[in-house]
């Protein structure tokens, strides 16, 4: 199997593992896990995501967008579903982040990779 294949499926199982990650019931109320580690999950996981897509796609920009639209759209289900979640602005925030860091670090590694 080619690598670009490889990564691509990677990107989508990775998109749906975050999706059902975040839309995982709660056995705890909100208020009690609202943790630093939460929001550092939320930039990792979407940093990744962010990675991932731009090896395949290389449209960082595009890419940007697309992921601070699934983060806040995972926000809204975790907001209107019995699953004892919240939507959280803080959460969407460490998702931009995460999907920044990503895009740099992806870009700036295919740079370099590109030059030789």
């Amino acid at each position: 199997m080619r690598l670009d294949v490889l990564i691509k499926w990677a990107a989508i199982g990775w998109t749906l593992a975050i999706f059902v990650g975040c839309g995982w019931p709660s056995d705890y109320p909100t208020e009690d896990i609202i943790t630093v580690n939460d929001k550092f999950i939320h930039f990792s996981i979407f940093g990744l995501w962010a990675f991932l897509w731009l090896m395949v796609y290389r449209f960082p920009a595009r890419l940007f967008v697309i992921g601070v639209l699934y983060g806040f759209a995972i926000e809204i289900y975790q907001l209107v579903m019995p699953i004892n979640r919240d939507f959280e602005w803080l959460d969407l925030v460490a998702d931009t982040g995460g999907i920044l860091a990503g895009l740099t670090v992806g870009t700036i590694l295919m740079r370099r990779l590109s030059r030789g």
